[in-house]
């Protein structure tokens, strides 16, 4: 384990007072973009993305009337940060709490299976949080790789900064498809068979490095 320094607790302290004031900006934003109808649908979507759907939510800027796509990225890269602040800062009082405490220790024994299935993510370290917080492995996220980061040593900080690097990819990502989606809808209605070729061939090129990713995470040396 890394030690921590004063000097470290006092930048997570003035972190979270500015990520604080990031949420207060951000949700001023909202309602001065939208009013109190689009700061309940950001509200709603936040929830949704929480408890079940993740940065799919984003997706949700595609219909009429919805907040826009890269609003929702936000939200989703900030509840990402929440937590990651929330854990680093107290993960052992979150785990010893009746509400959150069984849920967190599943999460760490969830996290502690998958760095048995995948021993390549200990030797990536800092980089190791941040695949598993990108790959499509069922447990994994903010709030587990949160939990992976103090297993494999990394501080406080290092691990919010894994967090931060990683759901800031996977929300751009989000945010682009679903921007190219909303930008050629009238396109994949006209040609249909090109538009299913070009992603057919996109997820295909996607997988296989995906499974070359697996590969090398599986190995232990």
């Amino acid at each position: 384990m890394i030690p921590e320094t004063n000097n470290e607790t006092r930048i997570l302290r003035w972190g979270g007072v500015a990520l604080a004031l990031s949420i207060a900006a951000y949700l001023a934003y909202v309602y001065a973009h939208g009013g109190l109808s689009e700061l309940t649908a950001v509200t709603t979507l936040a929830s949704g993305s929480f408890l079940f759907f993740g940065k799919l939510v984003i997706f949700g800027g595609l219909k009429d009337g919805a907040p826009p796509i890269w609003s929702l990225a936000l939200m989703t890269f900030l509840i990402d940060l929440v937590f990651a602040f929330a854990l680093a800062t107290g993960l052992l009082g979150l785990e010893r709490s009746p509400l959150l405490g069984g849920w967190l220790k599943k999460g760490r024994a969830r996290a502690k299976d998958v760095l048995r299935e995948y021993p390549g993510l200990r030797r990536w370290a800092f980089f190791g949080v941040v695949a598993f917080v990108l790959l499509p492995i069922a447990g994994t996220g903010a709030i587990t790789g949160s939990i992976v980061a103090r297993l494999l040593g990394l501080s406080r900080l290092a691990g919010i900064g894994a967090i931060a690097m990683a759901s800031g990819w996977a929300a751009f990502a989000f945010a682009l498809l679903a921007q190219f989606a909303g930008e050629q809808a009238e396109n994949m209605l006209k040609n249909p068979l090109i538009v299913a070729g070009v992603l057919g061939l996109a997820g295909a090129l996607g997988w296989s490095a995906y499974r070359r990713v697996l590969v090398e995470l599986r190995r232990k040396s």
